[in-house]
């Protein structure tokens, strides 16, 4: 919701990117894709390994925010109406499971956080 309120505010054109450019770019990039009405399966096609995420390691989480509202939402309430008032970090968290090889990857081979 704050990016969400940040974004509203900021001038364009604007530039995203984080450490790697993989994770938070790509999270922040799926983000713009449903605030302009875009679809879950657009966004995450922005989370892809082709920019060095992978959705098996803890990264993961990410798609499955996305693949959340897929299932739960979209085509019955806007995205910002669902993560206000529907999404649960915790569930999301809890149902979780991120890959032990994928996580060593990211995690100590390529030293993402």
């Amino acid at each position: 919701m704050r990016f969400a309120g940040l974004y509203q505010q900021i001038a364009f054109p604007m530039l995203m990117h984080c450490k790697s450019g993989a994770d938070r770019a790509g999270l922040a990039s799926g983000l713009v894709i449903m605030f302009e009405g875009g679809t879950a399966e657009r966004a995450l096609k922005e989370l892809s390994w082709r920019f060095g995420h992978f959705r098996q390691s803890r990264t993961g989480i990410l798609d499955a925010f996305f693949l959340r509202y897929q299932a739960e939402a979209e085509g019955r309430i806007p995205f910002l109406d669902w993560v206000r008032d529907e999404y649960d970090e915790a569930a999301l968290k809890r149902d979780f499971v991120a890959g032990k090889i994928a996580s060593f990857m990211t995690d100590q081979v390529l030293r993402r956080e």
